[in-house]
């Protein structure tokens, strides 16, 4: 090579390695730590707002100063009742419970002022019933269980409440919860400012009175209830209690039916049941207080002698009046034989004035319904189509069955020749 140029190393050839496999999969690790950290974190954030979600709409049962809780009508039966004797009859009803609230029975106490008779509102066959304020200011009533009806009385409790959260109607009382403290049984009812039927339409005072025309919605509302109860409920059900004292207003006195401590349910194909007696003489159905054969009819039966009630202001049974004229149903046929019926009528609402084409309407519903063989009378159904549409009436009622007071022995009933016959009707 010459002097003085200057020697210059070739460039390096180029290479052909590729990254090394250490720093790769360093790299994917690195990477996928940093999506699975991120997705991680959106689960715990999502269960987190979940959890929290359920713990402000379901308060603690060990939570107290609540006026309510909401828990599962079935936890509140197994609080009440471990053994099996509760099984069997309410098993249908088992699929068919809403929640209901679960009132401590301090704050009920103090609702009540310690069940004050100042808050009495009335006393059934399940106990006393308190009118009560809670504290955020709104109005209940409490049925309080008597605690010497022991066995029986938690019958009762347990079928009203079963019952009365497995149906809704607007013709039907509301139940807001219950309680269950030791001995202590309270059902817990949406307030009824005007009390019940029969704190207005027996006894004269004045200002208790009721026009025709909130009389008619009270027996239309009934009526709509008792048809919800036997033909358009899920369950086929007979209240076997119908009568004034169980019939609630509210503050425009749109009737709804209470107390369903003696209800009972049947399967669609069943006919009848044959049960022990329970209900409210005067009210009850011949078939049944004779022979304990129990359907649907024998509220119906009960629904006519309150229809009775309604519309003459008295009760049932009154044994201070002459012997023809103590039992209603028996005394408004003999008038209605004899074309007397409107003399029957509330002189009151004669004052008042009323229709009479309406009035006799209702008379003849109410005979429909006491018919004395359960087949001959109408379903309910009809019973409201009669009184909402006024259609006019083709069939002519028979004698009511109604008891004998001569001889204390029956219900008057037609002659056997009329009985064959009409028990071979459709």
């Amino acid at each position: 090579m010459p002097r003085g140029v200057l020697e210059v190393d070739p460039p390096p050839p180029a290479s052909n390695e590729e990254p090394s496999p250490k720093k790769t999969d360093t790299t994917l690790f690195f990477l996928g730590g940093i999506v699975m950290f991120i997705v991680l974190l959106i689960i715990l954030v999502v269960f987190w707002k979940r959890i929290k979600g359920s713990k402000n709409t379901t308060p603690p049962k060990t939570t107290k100063g609540k006026q309510g809780k909401l828990t599962e009508t079935a936890e509140v039966m197994d609080m009440m009742f471990s053994s099996k004797q509760q099984q069997g009859s309410m098993e249908l009803l088992s699929g068919n419970l809403r929640t209901i609230s679960y009132f401590d029975y301090q704050i009920l106490r103090r609702a009540t002022k310690n069940f004050s008779p100042t808050n009495l509102l009335g006393s059934g066959g399940f106990g006393p019933v308190y009118r009560g304020k809670l504290m955020d200011g709104r109005l209940i009533a409490l049925k309080k269980l008597s605690l010497n009806k022991s066995q029986q009385g938690e019958r009762e409790f347990l079928a009203e409440v079963r019952l009365i959260t497995s149906i809704q109607h607007k013709n039907l009382v509301r139940l807001l919860g219950c309680c269950i403290d030791g001995p202590q049984r309270i059902l817990v009812y949406e307030y009824m400012k005007n009390r019940s039927l029969d704190f207005f339409i027996y006894g004269n005072n004045a200002d208790r009175f009721l026009n025709w025309s909130t009389r008619f919605q009270i027996v239309l509302g009934v009526a709509r209830g008792l048809q919800y109860l036997h033909e358009d409920s899920h369950l086929r059900i007979v209240h076997r209690d119908i009568k004034a004292s169980n019939i609630l207003l509210d503050d425009k006195f749109h009737p709804k039916i209470g107390d369903f401590g003696l209800a009972r349910f049947f399967p669609e194909d069943q006919a009848y049941l044959s049960t022990q007696f329970a209900g409210t003489l005067g009210y009850t159905a011949p078939e049944y207080a004779l022979r304990g054969e129990l359907s649907e009819k024998a509220d119906i039966y009960s629904f006519g002698v309150l229809l009775l009630e309604i519309i003459c202001c008295r009760k049932n049974t009154d044994l201070t009046l002459s012997l023809e004229m103590q039992y209603l149903p028996e005394y408004a046929w003999k008038l209605y034989e004899n074309s007397k019926i409107m003399e029957l009528v509330d002189p009151k609402l004669k004052e008042e004035g009323f229709v009479e084409k309406d009035v006799m309407q209702a008379f003849h519903v109410a005979f429909l319904c006491l018919q004395p063989l359960a087949n001959l009378r109408p379903p309910m159904s009809e019973i409201v189509a009669l009184l909402t549409f006024k259609i006019d009436m083709v069939t002519t009622p028979m004698r009511p069955a109604f008891l004998d007071r001569r001889r204390k022995t029956d219900f008057q009933t037609p002659s056997p020749e009329v009985i064959s016959m009409l028990s071979h009707l459709p």
